[in-house]
């Protein structure tokens, strides 16, 4: 079964909180730090909502690395990183003077995010542009598993205190709760980080209450890279696994095979079995090779037509829950996702 055009069946919320209002001009950084002509840019008006006043300063923030301090509430925060980092500042209303350029998620909004005074032209995948970020004059930098080099992590406190998690974890092992709970104290908008999560939980279970036949049943998610191989995402505590059993799916007591190594060999296909398979492929040529191949053929899911295959490469298909399940889950992006994968889940009779 092959489904690549599935939309949200409703209009994704808001924001637990109103943003607050901005007045900047968007700029752009050179990779080097050097503006480039004809950028503009201007001190942003009501950058952060206002203190709710739980937040004691001097605030120190541990991170894996070390302590840094904030002596007092920030104003001009700087955020580096994956997209949860500037996911945890939308959802709360805060708006920061420096960000990587990114792509365009569906669950962001675009206005929010003009009001960002420098969107650096260097992306999470380029080296860190220091020159840029200290040019923008951040008071704070977010970059929660981000940074896993000291002398990167030393260089980033010179110019700003950091928020980083107490300890280095892997990708698919984060909390986005916690990472929108250290933005929030550290802004002093500890209750707009809990109404945000709130209403993103919220939000799932509405979604899970709609599909009751997910109770009881396992899922197995995962992506062909094709040439690279197939990776199982649903692995036994991972980022996936728990989005989806918020939707009421059983853990898969195969998902532990994968906790060491995510790669899925030609010998270990047969552990994808589950009630419901979804498949994710770079494209259709790369589909129909896989699905060409017997042993895939053969699995249980797809004979008994409990499959179903997303080609990332199209719009509109929600090739972009891959990176919510992986490391991109965050208040606003969470929503948006457990919507795609409900709609993939339709596609199946799991009654």
């Amino acid at each position: 079964m092959t489904v690549t055009t599935p939309v949200p069946r409703r209009p994704r919320a808001l924001p637990a909180l109103a943003l607050a209002a901005v007045v900047a001009l968007s700029g752009c950084a050179s990779p080097d730090g050097a503006d480039p002509e004809g950028a503009s840019e201007g001190p942003a008006a009501d950058l952060l909502p206002a203190a709710e006043g739980t937040t004691e300063y001097p605030l120190t923030l541990t991170t894996w690395a070390g302590e840094t301090v904030l002596e007092e509430r920030p104003e001009r925060v700087a955020v580096i990183g994956f997209s949860p980092n500037l996911d945890a500042l939308e959802a709360i209303g805060a708006t920061p003077v420096y960000a990587l350029s990114d792509e365009d998620w569906e669950w962001r909004d675009p206005e929010w995010l003009s009001g960002v005074e420098v969107v650096d032209t260097a992306t999470r995948r380029d080296p860190l542009n220091f020159e840029g970020i200290a040019a923008s004059a951040p008071d704070l930098i977010v970059a929660a598993n981000f940074v896993f080099d000291e002398n990167d992590y030393e260089r980033l406190s010179d110019i700003a205190p950091v928020l980083d998690n107490p300890e280095q974890v892997e990708g698919d092992q984060i909390d986005w709760r916690e990472t929108q709970r250290m933005v929030g104290e550290a802004l002093d908008l500890g209750a707009a980080a809990e109404e945000a999560i709130d209403g993103a939980e919220e939000a799932v279970g509405a979604v899970a209450a709609e599909h009751p036949e997910f109770a009881g049943r396992t899922i197995t998610i995962a992506y062909d890279y094709a040439e690279t191989g197939m990776d199982y995402y649903t692995v036994t505590g991972g980022t996936a696994e728990g989005i989806v059993g918020q939707l009421g799916f059983e853990p898969n007591p195969l998902a532990e095979e994968f906790v060491a190594d995510p790669g899925v060999s030609e010998e270990r296909l047969g552990l994808l079995d589950a009630d419901l398979l979804v498949v994710f492929y770079n494209n259709d040529a790369d589909r129909r090779a896989r699905e060409e191949g017997e042993l895939f053929r053969t699995l249980a899911p797809v004979a008994e037509d409990r499959y179903v295959s997303v080609l990332s490469d199209e719009e509109g298909s929600g090739g972009n829950a891959t990176w919510v399940l992986r490391r991109g889950a965050s208040a606003l992006s969470v929503p948006w996702a457990v919507e795609v994968v409900a709609g993939w889940a339709e596609e199946v009779d799991l009654a």
